[in-house]
């Protein structure tokens, strides 16, 4: 689940001598098994403003549109994502939980920055019903549909210490792998040609 990148409010703060200062979270390889550690709530002296800013900043550098603490081995639960997409609205969830969730799913493709390169057609709930935390601590409660909702189901997986592999049969999984593994082959010939 990329995105073309353009984003005017990138940078997101400065120092006194008005240089961005953003600081990016390198990604975990998708077999590191800190991935697959569910995860409880967030520790008490977390400096939240902190790791929200590295988020976004590290989301936004990846062209991602959700990222969890986790996938940059960080062993908190929070993530962000775009809450309106289209806007390039940010939002960050501590201690997320779904607590209801639509009876009709929907099949759409996923991607996934911790599996790059690779899609799956996920089945998930077309609306869900949250509680998280903002940066302060307050309980929010929020119903999501569409993409945000996709989002959020993605990024709270993988505080439940699973992914969107787990979401599709073995069969399809390895279909996915291998088409992966052929646009990397032609990736790769396609730049030995232009050199």
């Amino acid at each position: 689940m990329g995105y073309d990148g353009r984003d005017s409010n990138f940078c997101d703060g400065k120092n006194k001598n008005g240089v961005c200062v953003m600081s990016i979270y390198v990604l975990l390889e998708n077999d590191n098994p800190i991935l697959k550690v569910p995860l409880s709530s967030c520790s008490k002296d977390l400096d939240r403003k902190e790791l929200e800013r590295n988020l976004i900043d590290s989301m936004k550098n990846y062209k991602g549109v959700g990222l969890s603490a986790n996938q940059c081995g960080i062993m908190e639960r929070v993530f962000v994502f775009y809450e309106d997409f289209q806007k390039r609205e940010t939002i960050v969830c501590f201690n997320p939980k779904i607590i209801h969730s639509s009876e009709e799913e929907i099949l759409i493709e996923e991607g996934c920055l911790t599996w790059p390169g690779l899609w799956l057609k996920v089945k998930r709930p077309v609306w869900i019903e949250t509680e998280f935390e903002d940066i302060e601590g307050k309980k929010i409660t929020k119903k999501y549909s569409g993409f945000a909702a996709r989002i959020f189901q993605h990024e709270y997986d993988n505080m439940e210490g699973t992914n969107f592999t787990k979401k599709v049969s073995w069969v399809r999984f390895d279909m996915a792998l291998k088409r992966r593994k052929k646009m990397v082959r032609r990736a790769r010939q396609a730049a030995k040609q232009l050199t």
